[in-house]
């Protein structure tokens, strides 16, 4: 992976995110989940400096839970000024994957537009009839 990709969300989501990708691809050295939780803006901060302190040469990838929220909020404004950083809201699981797995063949510039567009592809809308419903329709 040429790009570190941060999971940051509201307890428990990012950290399902990283475990159920891994499950799927195996271990992302490059792939870490940072949660906001009781402890607070302030202990998730302290969890977030250790990638100020940690220089990156590629391109730093901070997918956050909800636009505006505030994990993704802090890690951006903590995180933007070292180095080449993206913030991309509206976590799914085929978003990271596409991230994660397109990394090392797509420039940065291709890579984000297109993961964005394919997890957009996967939003679907499904109806299962039910056993009286399908007797109706014969």
């Amino acid at each position: 992976m040429e790009n570190r990709v941060i999971l940051v969300s509201h307890l428990g989501l990012a950290s399902g995110m990283k475990q159920a990708l891994e499950f799927i691809v195996g271990p992302q050295d490059e792939l870490y989940a940072v949660e906001l939780d009781e402890k607070g803006i302030e202990m998730f901060r302290q969890k977030l400096a250790i990638f100020v302190k940690s220089p990156f040469e590629g391109t730093t990838i901070i997918v956050s839970d909800i636009p505006a929220g505030s994990p993704g909020a802090t890690a951006y404004s903590l995180l933007s000024g070292h180095g080449d950083v993206r913030l991309i809201s509206g976590m799914n699981l085929p978003l990271i994957l596409d991230l994660v797995l397109s990394s090392t063949v797509k420039e940065i510039g291709k890579l984000i537009p297109e993961a964005i567009a394919s997890a957009k592809e996967t939003l679907q809308e499904y109806s299962i009839l039910s056993e009286e419903e399908l007797d109706d329709e014969f």
